[in-house]
């Protein structure tokens, strides 16, 4: 290890609140650049950016880090990356609808609120689909689009047993619908 980055790390295990400062403002605007590519607004990557910071200072602290190979910067960048690519995962496990789900969801959201002939129709469509589902699909849908209740709420509401049950229904239920509304445009 070099001189600098021992005598970086010293400073930071005596809590020395300039070098913590001096790294945090050094590298913040690179980080925030670097991130922005991932596609996350700058409030989550400064989050992230203070994350990866406290991580930094935990390991220097805790004896985690005794040598960098790389710079300080090098291995702040790394730190973040792993937690962005954590939290990209994460929000990924949780959208389980692709773009024709989430236009279809925008149809139902607004069906009280449009006029438009055509988005009439669109709407009489998606209602007239939405009755030929089963009972209990009828009311997911119905608590989560209309009544704008979220996951939590429906499975309070209708006594499921766990989170991911009344998830996968939902799941299910707008699948049905999608492909009842595409066989009916399919038979026009």
């Amino acid at each position: 290890m070099n001189r600098h980055t021992e005598e970086l790390f010293t400073k930071i295990r005596q809590g020395d609140s300039k070098v913590l400062e001096a790294i945090y403002v050094d590298n913040r605007l690179a980080f925030l650049n670097f991130g922005l590519k991932y596609n996350l607004n700058e409030e989550a990557l400064l989050d992230i950016y203070q994350d990866a910071i406290i991580a930094f200072v935990e390991n220097v602290t805790n004896g985690k880090i005794i040598a960098l190979n790389s710079s300080v910067k090098t291995y702040l960048f790394s730190i973040g990356k792993y937690m962005i690519f954590k939290k990209l995962k994460k929000e990924s496990k949780l959208e389980t609808l692709d773009l024709d789900d989430k236009r279809l969801e925008l149809s139902i959201k607004l069906i009280d609120n449009i006029n438009d002939e055509t988005d009439n129709e669109r709407n009489k469509l998606i209602e007239h689909c939405l009755d030929k589902l089963g009972h209990q699909c009828q009311a997911v849908l119905k608590l989560f689009y209309y009544n704008g209740l979220t996951l939590e709420e429906i499975q309070q509401h209708l006594d499921y047993s766990n989170y991911n049950t009344i998830k996968s229904q939902k799941s299910r239920c707008l699948k049905n619908l999608k492909e009842l509304i595409n066989d009916h445009l399919k038979n026009e």
